[in-house]
């Protein structure tokens, strides 16, 4: 019995393949592919760990340089913010975004300086700051997940973000 549970432990605890979409490439090379933008400001640096990280639990392989079969983009975006509620329940927050891509490595993804993945989810937040490290991180896992759940060779899909939240 203890081996059974144990054996049920460590299933529970591996990364599941088994909540990705049946044209996931998991076992697939892929890249990742950052704007010219994001590198020169060096947001690449708080964006490629936990893409990566994320990544690692889908069952793809990294390849750093020529001959991967995906690339893999990671874009963010918040508003400038706005009230919500009223009198003295109002607050000011922002509506943060991110969005994790997938597309054949050959292909154009930036077409005329719009990043254009042929794949991609975009996860979004309503938070009273929209430059916390960890929301990033979450959000980031979040898109990446549901992207390899609901993968289709083109598209894109909408997700709220609200298990990302700081927990007040």
């Amino acid at each position: 019995m203890r081996r059974i549970f144990a054996v049920l432990l460590i299933a529970a605890a591996a990364p599941s393949h088994a909540q990705q979409a049946p044209d996931f490439p998991h076992k697939s090379s892929y890249i990742i592919q950052l704007t010219s933008s994001q590198y020169a400001s060096g947001l690449g640096d708080y964006l490629v760990p936990p893409l990566t990280r994320a990544f690692r639990k889908t069952g793809m392989r990294y390849e750093g340089g020529p001959g991967a079969r995906y690339a893999a983009t990671v874009e963010t975006g918040s508003d400038v913010g706005r009230w919500y509620g009223t009198g003295s329940d109002a607050r000011w927050l922002y509506t943060r975004s991110v969005t994790v891509g997938l597309s054949p490595a050959d292909m154009d993804i930036e077409p005329g300086g719009k990043l254009t993945p042929a794949f991609s989810v975009t996860v979004t937040l309503i938070t009273p700051n929209e430059d916390r490290v960890d929301e990033l991180d979450c959000l980031i896992a979040l898109a990446t997940r549901e992207l390899a759940a609901r993968y289709e060779p083109t598209g894109h899909v909408l997700v709220t973000g609200r298990s990302c939240a700081r927990k007040e």
